[in-house]
């Protein structure tokens, strides 16, 4: 279960690609469980093949070779944190999401899709902010 990375051309990301490397590493046993899976194997397989199909399938439109997390770190644009700005991508699918749970029609994505899209910004966002405590580790 190898993950094959660009070659990065900013330092920073060229940086963090080689610390992940490390992490991939260093948590063999923690990969091993992951792919063996204690508990529901529903589970397991949601976030092994349908988060991971969406997120890839999602970077055809937005992401780059280079940077698949160019279009939310533009929240900087803004004066927004990257890692905030997919929180508030994700704050529009729980929106969308109370709105079916009231009751309401969604127009443009089922509650399965918000639900997906939900862990995808949450992992992204989680990402983000790692990355950003690596720039500034003084918390």
């Amino acid at each position: 279960m190898g993950v094959t990375r660009p070659e990065a051309k900013d330092p920073l990301v060229a940086a963090l690609n080689e610390r992940a490397g490390q992490l991939v590493k260093e948590n063999k046993e923690l990969r091993d469980k992951m792919q063996v899976g204690k508990g529901d194997p529903r589970f397991h397989e949601l976030m092994q093949v349908e988060v991971i199909g969406l997120h890839d399938k999602k970077q055809e439109d937005y992401g780059r070779n280079e940077d698949p997390f160019a279009n939310v770190r533009q929240s900087r644009e803004w004066g927004v944190p990257p890692w905030v700005g997919a929180l508030i991508r994700a704050n529009d699918k729980v929106k969308r999401l109370q709105k079916a749970a009231r009751g309401g029609q969604l127009a443009n994505e089922t509650v399965e899709d918000s639900l997906l899209d939900l862990i995808v910004y949450a992992g992204i966002s989680l990402i983000l902010y790692r990355e950003e405590r690596l720039e500034d580790p003084v918390e």
